[in-house]
């Protein structure tokens, strides 16, 4: 199984809770995030079956420290990013089984429930966030690995349902509180705040 972790600017990433946080603890709360993230997928694969794509040398920098490689990322759309992220990785490995596509923010996810969602039967396994409306976790097994169309935006969820089935892919999703929450409002952020250690809640709350 390969992960594939895209990675946005850490100092532009988060941009819709700039009510809430300044641009410097955004900045520390997208570091954060990749840093769990890295560290997460390290405990599910060998380092080197771990992939960031990203155009931003610091996360560049951070994915070193765990050994995980880079893919350059030369496209300002998220789905192109990917679909060039895919060719370089089967370029490498023929052999790829199985691609898990994790996103960064995450930060209730465990080594329990991202097994849960790799060792789900189908084509393509499909965790949708809170509103059912994103895709937060999306596996694709076998020949799905190599071919399934990202759609990821609004209503991706939907989307990928949607396309999973008219390719006649088995579909499975997975409904799991530790991986349907992310963070991309407000709300949300103080929500996450009283699951972390003091000191760091304490920088978000000043930043604030």
């Amino acid at each position: 199984m390969i992960i594939l972790i895209p990675c946005k600017s850490l100092d532009q990433g988060k941009s819709r809770l700039a009510t809430a946080l300044d641009v410097h603890a955004r900045r520390a709360l997208c570091e954060f995030l990749l840093c769990r993230t890295l560290a997460m997928a390290c405990t599910l694969v060998a380092p080197d079956q771990v992939y960031l794509v990203t155009a931003d040398p610091n996360a560049v920098e951070i994915a070193g420290r765990y050994g995980a490689s880079v893919l350059a990322d030369s496209s300002l759309d998220l789905n192109r990013a990917l679909e060039e992220a895919r060719a370089a990785i089967i370029a490498r490995h023929a052999d790829v089984e199985g691609l898990l596509i994790m996103p960064i923010d995450l930060p209730l996810s465990t080594s329990h429930s991202l097994s849960s969602v790799v060792s789900a039967p189908g084509d393509i396994v499909i965790v949708p966030d809170e509103s059912e409306t994103g895709t937060n976790l999306l596996f694709l097994r076998q020949t799905a690995a190599g071919t399934f169309q990202f759609r990821f935006g609004p209503n991706s969820y939907q989307a990928h349902c949607r396309l999973a089935k008219e390719a006649r892919l088995t579909l499975r999703a997975v409904r799991d509180g530790t991986l349907s929450f992310d963070i991309d409002l407000p709300e949300q952020l103080w929500r996450w705040l009283p699951h972390l250690q003091d000191g760091f809640a304490a920088t978000m709350h000043m930043a604030g």
